[in-house]
C-alpha cells in the first residue's frame, strides 16, 4: 500500500459533480485596506455553514467551499448565498467581503497571518515568496468516473488553461500601480515551487509515483502541497482546475463552472494530444497579460483565446456533452459571456476614469 497516492485507489463521488472553492479578501470598509478580522466571522458564522467556511494562510482571508453539487448553478447559488450571509455578519463591524485576486494598494505589512504549525513551516521555507503571496483564486472541481479519465482529463487541461484564466482575469494592478497585465495573481503564484502548468502523465499510477515520490522524501506533506494550475484530488475523485482568478459574478462563475465540466465530461470521448510545455506557458502568459485578446499557438496556428474558446464550446456541444449533463440551454450564454469584456478591462477603466484605487475595490464588494 502505497503512503500517500495509492495508484490502486480512487474515490470519485457521482462523477460529474461539482464543487467550487473561491477565496474572498476581507476588508475595512473606511480605509479599503485588508482587515485581519476572520477570527471574528469564525466566531459568529451560522452552524449550519461552519463546514463551508475555512479559514486561509492570511487573517484578511477566507475560503468558502461548496458540498458536493450536482450542477454549476447549485454551486454558483451556495457560494453567492455564502457571501451574502459572510456579509450579513462583517458589516456589524464594519468587515467587507471582497472577491479580489489582488488588492490594489495593500502591503504586505497590512496583512497578519494564522500561527499554525504547517503555515510556519511554509514561512520558514518559502520566506519573501510567502510574505509577499496576497492573491486570492477559484478552484473547480470536477469528478470523474474513473482514475484513467482523471489522468486524461488532467493532461488536456493543460492545453486549454489560458482560456480559463482569461475568462477569469481580474487582477491588473498591485501595490499602487497597474501592472500593465490582466492576471497578475498568476504570475505571483508561479514563484512557488510546485506551481503554475504541470507535467503531463501517461497514466495514472505515474501521477501517483510522483507523488510518492515528494511526499517520502519530505518535500511535501499531503497533496495540498502541489499547487498546480491544474492537479488530481484522490480522495474527492477530482480533476481540480486552479487557475482562475477570484471574482464576484454569479453568472461567470455559473457559466465558467458549466465550460470546465463540459470539456472534461467531453475529453472522456475525444482525448486532446499533448502541447510542448513551452507553448502552454506562451498561451498561459498571452491569457494573463492580453486576457480574450491574447493569441493562442495550437500547433502551425495562431488565433484568438475568444475564438478558441468559442471553438471549443462549438466542439463540446457537437459532442452532445452539454445536452448529458443537462447545461445545453446555456450555450448561447457561454458564448455571450466570451464575447464580453474581462474584469480586469472592467476594473482598468473604471482607475482610469477616477484615479482612485478605492473606487475599484468598491466595485468588487459583496453586496
Amino acid at each position: 500500500m502505497a503512503g500517500h497516492c495509492d495508484p490502486t485507489i480512487f474515490h470519485p463521488d457521482t462523477p460529474w459533480s461539482l464543487g467550487v472553492e473561491l477565496e474572498v479578501r476581507l476588508i475595512d470598509a473606511a480605509t479599503m485596506k485588508p482587515a485581519n478580522r476572520s477570527p471574528y466571522l469564525f466566531e459568529n458564522i451560522p452552524e449550519n455553514l461552519r463546514p463551508n467556511i475555512h479559514k486561509e494562510l492570511l487573517k484578511s482571508m477566507v475560503e468558502i467551499v461548496t458540498p458536493v453539487c450536482q450542477n454549476p448553478t447549485e454551486a454558483a447559488d451556495f457560494v453567492m448565498k455564502a457571501l451574502h450571509e459572510l456579509t450579513r455578519i462583517g458589516e456589524k463591524e464594519g468587515i467587507r467581503l471582497a472577491a479580489l485576486a489582488t488588492h490594489p494598494f495593500e502591503r504586505k505589512e497590512d496583512n497578519e497571518r494564522f500561527e499554525d504549525p504547517r503555515y510556519d513551516a511554509f514561512a520558514e521555507e518559502l520566506q519573501i515568496v510567502l510574505r509577499n503571496f496576497l492573491i486570492s483564486g477559484l478552484h473547480i472541481h470536477v469528478a470523474m468516473p474513473t482514475d484513467e479519465a482523471a489522468i486524461r482529463a488532467y493532461n488536456a487541461t493543460i492545453a486549454y488553461l489560458p482560456i480559463f484564466l482569461a475568462l477569469s482575469a481580474n487582477s491588473p494592478f498591485h501595490l499602487g500601480e497597474d501592472t500593465g497585465l490582466q492576471s497578475y495573481r498568476t504570475k505571483i503564484f508561479e514563484r512557488l515551487p510546485r506551481a503554475g502548468i504541470p507535467e503531463y502523465f501517461d497514466s495514472y499510477p505515474a501521477y501517483c509515483r510522483l507523488m510518492e515520490q515528494l511526499y517520502t522524501t519530505g518535500t511535501i506533506q499531503s497533496a495540498k502541497d502541489v499547487w498546480w494550475d491544474v492537479r488530481i484530488h484522490q480522495g474527492f475523485g477530482t480533476v481540480e482546475l486552479r487557475v482562475c482568478d477570484a471574482f464576484y459574478d454569479r453568472e461567470r462563475l455559473r457559466l465558467i463552472v458549466m465550460f470546465y465540466q463540459g470539456l472534461l465530461h467531453h475529453i472522456t470521448q475525444y482525448p486532446v494530444g499533448r502541447i510542448f510545455t513551452q507553448i502552454a506557458k506562451q498561451n498561459k502568459w498571452n491569457a494573463a497579460r492580453h486576457g480574450m485578446k491574447g493569441n493562442f499557438i495550437e500547433g502551425d496556428r495562431v488565433v484568438g483565446i475568444r475564438q478558441k474558446a468559442h471553438e471549443l464550446v462549438d466542439q463540446i456541444e457537437r459532442s452532445g456533452s452539454f445536452q448529458a449533463l443537462g447545461t445545453q440551454q446555456d450555450v448561447p450564454a457561454l458564448h455571450e459571456l466570451i464575447e464580453r469584456e474581462t474584469i480586469a478591462r472592467k476594473l482598468r477603466r473604471i482607475y482610469e476614469e477616477t484615479g482612485d484605487f478605492k473606487k475599484v475595490i468598491e466595485e468588487e464588494l459583496i453586496e
